[in-house]
C-alpha cells in the first residue's frame, strides 16, 4: 500500500492542538507535582483545622446543652435555637491586631469548611460560596470534572487571555463561554447531572452544632491565638492549591500556545507525526485522530480496487472500526518492513 501526504486543514489543526493539550497534561513536571502535593497538604490541613474547630466549638456550645435544646425543639415547634453549620466566625480573646490607622481591633475572621467557601481575604465574599472557593473546588475535583468533558481550568484560562488582551473587569464578567463553563461545573459539582452532590457531601464531613440564631457574625466564637493560627493555616493551604493549580495550567497553556503557533507553519500531517516522535516530545497522537486519516491518505493498490468498489454503499465505518483499521495497517507496515 502506498501513502500520500495529507494536508492539514483548520479542523485537523484544532484536533491536534486539543490532543497536544491532553498530552502535555499527562506529562510529569515540577508544576504538576507541586499541584498534586498541595492538594494532599490541604486535605491534611483541613482535617487538622476541623479537629481543633470541633474542640473550640464544643467548648463554647457544650453538647449537653445542645441535647437539651434538641429535646425542646422536638417538643415545641416554636423553639429553633440549635442547628449545624460549617462556617464559623472566630474571635481571638487573648490578642489584638492593628488596623491601617494603627488602632487596635479584634483579631477575627470567618472560616468556612464548605467546598466553595471563601478563604482569600481579597475575595468580595467573606463567607459562603465564593470565587476563590470555586477555584479550590475546581482544583480538588479537577480529574472528575475533566472526565465528564467539562473545563476545570476555565477561570485560569480566562485570566490568562484577559491579561494578555488587557481586558477590563467588565469584559471578564461578560464572557459567555466562561459563564457557561462555570454553570456546567456547578451543575456537575452539585449533582444536577445525576451524580453525587459534592458540595453537600463535603459539607456533611465538616458540620458542628451551633447554639444561636442569625448570621454567624452575631455568634462570634472565642478562641485563643494558637487555635486561630491553625484555622489560618487551613486558609493558606487552600490558597496554595489554587496558586499551584494556576501555575501548572499557565505552563500548559503556554506550551500549547507555542505549539499552536508552530503548527500554523506546518502543511502536512507527516510533519506533525515527525514532531510527535521526537524524544523530548514523545507524543502518542490519539488513535481517533489517526483513524480520521484512514480513507484519505492511503492510495488503494490495483489488487484492492475490487474490494474498494464493493464497499461502496456499505454503512460508514465507525470510529472504533477506523481505529482497528489503522492499527491493522500499522501492523502490516511493520511486517512488511521486517520482511524486506
Amino acid at each position: 500500500m502506498e501513502q500520500k501526504e495529507i494536508r492539514l486543514n483548520p479542523n485537523k489543526r484544532k484536533s491536534l492542538i486539543n490532543d497536544y493539550r491532553r498530552h502535555e497534561e499527562t506529562k510529569p513536571s515540577h508544576e504538576k507535582e507541586d499541584f498534586f502535593d498541595s492538594r494532599e497538604k490541604a486535605t491534611e490541613a483541613i482535617t487538622s483545622a476541623f479537629a481543633t474547630m470541633k474542640d473550640v466549638v464544643e467548648r463554647r456550645f457544650e453538647l449537653v446543652d445542645v441535647a437539651q435544646l434538641q429535646t425542646l425543639q422536638k417538643k415545641y415547634n416554636t423553639v429553633n435555637a440549635v442547628g449545624t453549620d460549617s462556617c464559623f466566625f472566630m474571635k481571638v480573646l487573648d490578642k489584638k491586631v492593628l488596623d491601617s490607622d494603627g488602632d487596635e481591633e479584634d483579631k477575627s475572621n470567618h472560616f468556612s469548611f464548605e467546598l466553595d467557601g471563601a478563604f482569600d481575604g481579597s475575595d468580595y465574599r467573606r463567607y459562603g460560596s465564593s470565587n476563590s472557593g470555586k477555584n479550590f473546588a475546581y482544583a480538588m475535583y479537577r480529574e472528575d470534572i475533566k472526565k465528564v468533558g467539562l473545563n476545570p481550568d476555565c477561570n485560569i484560562e480566562s485570566d490568562i487571555t484577559n491579561t494578555a488582551n488587557g481586558n477590563d473587569s467588565y469584559s471578564r464578567r461578560s464572557n459567555p463561554y466562561l459563564a457557561q463553563c462555570r454553570n456546567d461545573n456547578f451543575d456537575f459539582l452539585s449533582g444536577k447531572q445525576g451524580g453525587t452532590n459534592l458540595f453537600q457531601s463535603w459539607k456533611d464531613k465538616y458540620q458542628l452544632y451551633i447554639i444561636g440564631t442569625g448570621g454567624c457574625r452575631s455568634r462570634a466564637i472565642p478562641c485563643n491565638d494558637l487555635e486561630y493560627a491553625k484555622f489560618d493555616m487551613m486558609h493558606q493551604a487552600k490558597q496554595d492549591v489554587v496558586l499551584k493549580h494556576t501555575k501548572w495550567i499557565q505552563t500548559i497553556v503556554a506550551k500549547v500556545k507555542r505549539f499552536e503557533q508552530g503548527i500554523k507553519s506546518l502543511t502536512k500531517f507527516s510533519q506533525v507525526e515527525k514532531f510527535a516522535k521526537l524524544p523530548n516530545v514523545n507524543w502518542q497522537i490519539s488513535p481517533k485522530i489517526l483513524a480520521d486519516k484512514i480513507g484519505m491518505n492511503i492510495v488503494i493498490s490495483i489488487d484492492d480496487l475490487a474490494d474498494s468498489i464493493e464497499s461502496i454503499g456499505k454503512p460508514k465505518e465507525t470510529k472504533d472500526e477506523k481505529i482497528k483499521a489503522r492499527l491493522a495497517y500499522e501492523q502490516w507496515q511493520q511486517s512488511a518492513s521486517l520482511a524486506s
